[in-house]
């Protein structure tokens, strides 16, 4: 195409600016449409030339540049191909990353850098940020503003503004502007941008100003792994990677990596900026990966006040896997998933206005009040299942959380999705380094179906582990509603037996069998049989069950400790909470192990390994039933206490890690009192997830619904339920409980030997 259509042809065709904002016109055009005649007359060549544009938008070059990244050394543009989608960011002449488009397929000709033109500087608003010569006086620094020498890394070319000079076409510049007035890809704090920063850290001497410049790139074909995210194994030699990430298929072709490496030119502290995009799907991924330098090249550094920046230890206390600022645009709107216990994940909508509006957890989980994801659109509410675009984030993390949503007095938007910092703080001696977990950012231009089919299609071939690809889960029967903590050796049987004649396939053995569990208030912790009520373990049992035709599944909890339990009585400093307070917070009769002590991941891990390996279990439920308080390490040190809610994520992705090395054939589902913890952090582990523990028909279809705009059906954990409804008391038809428990992984949860 390309032979076809130049940049020469188009600027004598139309005006270059008209040009761009016209692409998604034009590409609506057929090629029977009227003639369209360009600033030359010439009707046909125009003709010709835009049905060579309509080819290549509708397929000729997307197809091609899919699962790409391209970088032009000449606009210093990078350029990110989904399938048919482009993410693309610059370097500027000061060295920043500056954004550019998000949005439907454009051409890798055509040249982004006119939408700069956008950044008008308001009044108050800094200047660009600037190096300056510090052996001069201040007075006279200000006259020997050296500007930046960011160019040196590149071919001197002619500038945009020169070129467009000379083609007569605009005679301003593109401007030159503080960062406040830019779109950035990765903002700092205190060097002129006044909207919410992407990260901030305290160097040693008390400073925090960090500004980035950028040094360097890789485009690396597939998926780069994580690279600083691992840690001690418990269970081999090896170092085993400790946070959910996105898979990048069986070959190189499927996905492309961008590393961009930006600096602190003072400290040297490096941030990698890691974007993986896909081919088949209108997604990329974003982490980052901040880099404590061994040693400075200048040692010490000390500024003119006598101020000493040392080599030493550097405190994270907000690092986001993402930002990305969005042009102006009037009448934005933002969609979460939000609610409560037993009401979870329903779609809200609302408008977003000058101001900042912010999603979050400080649970501990990602929490049944806001899921880890969010939407941005300026398509109304009563068109936005189908029409118009949606840009939609996804965090991979099944802790505390943040998105926030600002909209500048301009029209500008930033969404920045990451950590929660109000629970972090991370200590970055020399030599060390520190990773994000993983964003998801999908674009859709079919408004919210077409972002749910990117999510669903992701997540099934690149999340849920890859065994599960393509499988259909068994219908199961949960022992809960139909008998409750009153289980024994010849209930469970005699219920399996009921169960075999209705087709279906597996036994869930849940709450009750365990240590003396009568109620909720012990025996959390002891993960051995009770043999008051099973006399010959759960080796008998399965047995009994695999006898009848079916599969066998069991219950835990084992983030939790009963005070009522032996687990707590032989350690009970093994529980987060400071040693020496008196006081502290139950939930549900239990207290939360310090999963940040790996002592504590080790004896789960212990318990856990003896349990399915003592029987033919083939499924386990996860469950997670109260949140973290009194969150103190007791096994860290006391400036390092800011990692502990992180650690405690990275302590449950350890165990989870391992029983999906060592058991293989156990399918695990999750669950956190319900949809607690419904999160692409806990589908890397678990092909499915209990939506909710509200089972009533009415209340399911709002809560699978939300579910459904970002989770595969597959992944949504659904029971048919008896009637009166054990939460709401409401009556149901089983047609009408059948269905909406098949539009998830459909299963029962009811005393089938009274139907």
């Amino acid at each position: 195409m390309a032979d076809l259509i130049t940049q020469n042809d188009l600027d004598k065709t139309a005006s270059k600016t008209a040009f761009f904002y016209s692409l998604s016109f034009l590409s609506s055009l057929s090629p029977a449409a009227p003639p369209v005649i360009g600033y030359d007359g010439q009707a046909g060549l125009a003709k010709r030339r835009i049905t060579a544009l309509q080819h290549r938008l509708r397929g000729g070059g997307e197809k091609e540049l899919a699962g790409k990244v391209l970088f032009d050394p000449k606009t210093r543009i990078f350029r990110l191909y989904s399938r048919s989608a482009l993410y693309a960011f610059r370097t500027d002449d000061s060295g920043d990353l500056e954004h550019l488009y998000w949005g439907a397929f454009v051409p890798p000709n055509d040249d982004l850098r006119y939408l700069a033109l956008s950044n008008v500087q308001l009044c108050f608003d800094p200047g660009p940020f600037n190096a300056y010569d510090v052996d001069l006086s201040d007075q006279d620094a200000a006259k020997h503003v050296r500007g930046t020498s960011f160019s040196e890394h590149f071919t001197r070319t002619p500038s945009f503004s020169d070129r467009l000079s000379t083609d007569g076409e605009w005679v301003h510049s593109i401007p030159s502007v503080g960062r406040n007035t830019k779109l950035l890809e990765y903002a700092d704090l205190g060097t002129g941008d006044y909207r919410p920063q992407s990260f901030s850290v305290v160097y040693d001497d008390g400073g925090n100003i960090c500004p980035l410049t950028y040094v360097s790139h890789e485009i690396i074909p597939g998926k780069l792994p994580m690279q600083s995210a691992k840690g001690k194994s418990l269970w081999s030699a090896e170092n085993v990677t400790l946070l959910p990430e996105l898979r990048g298929g069986d070959t190189n072709d499927q996905c492309t990596t961008l590393v961009v490496k930006m600096e602190d030119r003072l400290t040297k502290l490096e941030f990698d900026l890691i974007y993986t995009v896909y081919k088949e799907v209108n997604a990329i991924s974003r982490r980052v990966i901040v880099k404590n330098p061994g040693m400075r090249p200048n040692g010490n550094f000390v500024c003119k006040g006598g101020c000493i920046m040392s080599s030493g230890a550097v405190r994270l206390e907000k690092l986001m896997s993402a930002t990305v600022d969005f042009h102006t645009m009037s009448g934005w709107n933002f969609i979460t998933l939000s609610g409560s216990w037993a009401n979870e994940r329903h779609m809200k909508l609302q408008e977003l206005v000058q101001g900042k509006f912010v999603v979050e957890s400080l649970r501990g989980a990602s929490s049944h009040q806001h899921n880890p994801f969010c939407a941005v659109t300026t398509t109304p509410r009563s068109m936005v299942e189908t029409v118009g675009e949606v840009w939609a984030f996804s965090i991979i993390y099944s802790g505390n959380f943040k998105i926030e949503a600002d909209v500048s007095e301009t029209g500008r938007a930033r969404v920045n999705a990451g950590i929660n910092p109000s629970t972090f703080s991370w200590h970055l001696p020399p030599g060390d380094s520190f990773e994000s977990p993983e964003c998801v950012m999908v674009y859709s231009n079919t408004g919210l179906e077409g972002m749910s089919h990117s999510f669903h299609d992701l997540y099934r071939r690149y999340l849920i582990p890859e065994r599960f690809f393509g499988t259909v889960p068994p219908v199961l029967l949960n022992t809960w509603e139909a008998m409750y903590f009153d289980v024994n050796h010849a209930k469970v049987v005699e219920l399996a037996r009921a169960a075999s004649e209705l087709g279906v396939e597996m036994i869930v053995l849940d709450d009750g069998w365990f240590g003396e569990r009568e109620d909720a208030t012990s025996s959390l912790g002891d993960w051995f049989e009770d043999r008051r009520k099973f006399p010959g373990g759960l080796p008998a049992l399965v047995h009994d069950v695999n006898a009848l035709g079916l599969k066998f599944g069991i219950w835990v909890e084992p983030e939790m400790v009963n005070v009522k339990s032996r687990l707590y009585r032989e350690h009970p400093s093994w529980t987060l909470n400071q040693h020496g307070r008196k006081s502290r917070c139950e939930g549900r009769n239990q207290l939360v192990l310090d999963f940040t002590c790996e002592d504590v991941c080790s004896y789960v891990i212990g318990k856990l390994g003896e349990l399915l390996s003592g029987s033919n279990i083939e499924y386990m439920k996860w469950d997670m039933n109260r949140h973290l308080t009194e969150v103190y390490g007791n096994t860290r040190a006391p400036d390092k206490q800011g990692e502990v809610f992180h650690r405690y994520m990275i302590g449950v992705y350890k165990v989870l890690k391992y029983l999906n090395e060592k058991f293989p054939h156990v399918r695990i589902e999750t669950c956190s009192g319900g949809g607690g913890r419904f999160d692409p952090g806990m589908l890397f582990f678990s092909p499915q997830i209990w939506a909710s523990d509200n089972t009533d028909v009415f209340s399911r279809m709002a809560i699978q619904h939300g579910t459904s705009l970002v989770y595969p059906l597959q992944s949504i954990g659904s029971h048919m339920t008896a009637v009166p409804n054990h939460q709401t008391q409401r009556l149901s038809t089983l047609k009408a409980r059948f269905l909406v428990s098949a539009f998830g992984t459909f299963g029962l949860e009811l005393d089938v030997r009274t139907l």
